[in-house]
């Protein structure tokens, strides 16, 4: 029987399935007798967060959250809630200007908000630089509507990944087939998976290849209060996009042009409400852009999510529970790493997230030694985010991605499960 699907939808399945296949666990694992850490999920607050979203439904909830939101304007989304983000950004984010409503527009999540920024600022077939290690998802982002590529711009090692950035961009852009068709980078800060955070001259620099080359810069700041507490002092402090936009400033910097500077954030991570699909675009100078943003998104948002976060950020205990994120992040985070100095395993040192990086397997040289390891600790209870997926060093295979933003309980139970593997397999 013939399916009636576009050719456009028969070559993105073709290209896009294969992927999906790939990360998908063996059909032997009963994932309601396992520990996921491979997600981006945070569940330190979730008890606070589902009493406070019950009192605000109770409490809150009108007959106009079931009306349209805006219909037939563009001007984008739910005001209370644009402004209660531009408060949010401008007390948390340090941008040089001042975030306005009017600068920012509503989306179903940051992958909503990367997908329709794309959208607006490359044709089919275009390409984004993205310096790896990335999060494999922003392929499906980029390729299943768009249709645009992904450039790897790949470092030669983990540690002080950052002192690469440019060189690993610049490499990648020179030996693109044709530059032309190179339209913007695509950044994670904090990064994914890494948990770290560029430092002010690596962005900088950044900014100036963009400018030189006429690029957009989206930058995705999800993770960017999801600090951990007690890390080394010479880490990099998370610094926003929005901080770096005026050449003017004394401290700040290059001639940058504002209009080509886009900043994605949502709730998903720092409160776990991924379920939720509300997000943003922040572009300050680009009013055309927004626009069609706003148009491409129009009927993206829900009233219901809108309503929880704008309570949320103008909770008088708000700057309570960021402290509290963050005291729970980090107790759990150093569970983690006291089980994985105990083995002896490698790992790059997060600072702001809710994951780290680690070679949990020593000695594999293979892409079949990685798999069959992590296939097997997944049957054994444990399901973790493969490393290969993420595009980093390349032929450097046994990292993963493990996630600690649960509770300390299941975290406990997900490393003796590990480390019973361990025992078993050394």
């Amino acid at each position: 029987m013939e399916s009636g699907l576009s050719l456009r939808m028969q070559t993105t399945l073709e290209e896009l399935l294969p992927a999906f296949g790939a990360t998908a666990p063996l059909k032997q694992y009963n994932p309601t007798a396992s520990i996921d850490l491979s997600s981006a999920q945070n569940e330190v607050l979730r008890s606070e967060l589902v009493e406070f979203f019950k009192s605000t439904i109770e409490d809150k909830l009108t007959g106009q959250a079931f009306a349209l939101p805006g219909p037939g304007r563009l001007d984008g989304g739910h005001l209370q809630l644009r402004e209660a983000l531009a408060s949010f950004f401008n007390t948390w984010w340090n941008p040089i200007h001042v975030v306005k409503p009017e600068h920012i527009v509503l989306t179903a999540g940051a992958s909503d908000a990367l997908e329709n920024v794309i959208h607006a600022v490359c044709d089919d077939g275009d390409s984004v630089l993205v310096p790896g290690p990335y999060w494999y998802g922003f392929e499906h982002i980029l390729k299943s509507r768009a249709n645009v590529n992904v450039i790897l711009a790949q470092p030669p090692t983990y540690e002080n990944y950052d002192n690469y950035l440019l060189p690993s961009l610049q490499a990648a852009y020179d030996f693109s087939d044709d530059r032309s068709r190179i339209k913007a980078v695509l950044l994670c800060n904090p990064h994914n998976p890494l948990s770290r955070c560029y430092p002010k001259k690596a962005l900088l620099e950044l900014m100036e290849f963009c400018q030189e080359r006429g690029l957009h810069l989206i930058s995705d700041e999800i993770y960017g209060l999801a600090g951990l507490n007690g890390v080394p002092t010479s880490a990099p402090n998370f610094v926003s996009a929005l901080s770096l936009t005026e050449p003017l400033v004394p401290e700040g910097a290059v001639k940058v042009d504002p209009s080509r500077i886009h900043v994605v954030w949502s709730a998903s991570k720092l409160f776990g409400m991924s379920g939720f699909r509300v997000g943003c675009l922040v572009s300050q100078q680009n009013p055309q852009l927004l626009t069609s943003v706003s148009l491409l998104t129009l009927s993206h948002t829900n009233n219901i999510a809108s309503l929880c976060l704008y309570h949320l950020l103008t909770w008088s205990q708000f700057p309570t529970l960021l402290t509290l994120n963050s005291e729970r992040l980090t107790a759990s985070y150093r569970l983690l790493a006291t089980f994985l100095h105990k083995w002896r395993i490698d790992f790059v040192t997060p600072t702001h997230g809710i994951f780290l990086f680690a070679k949990l397997v020593k000695n594999a040289r293979s892409v079949e030694d990685e798999r069959s390891f992590y296939d097997r600790l997944a049957l054994h209870g444990v399901k973790l985010g493969q490393g290969r997926f993420y595009r980093g060093v390349e032929g450097d295979f046994g990292w993963t991605r493990i996630r600690f933003s649960v509770s300390i309980d299941v975290l406990k139970s997900a490393l003796a499960s590990i480390d019973s593997f361990l025992l078993q397999n050394n």
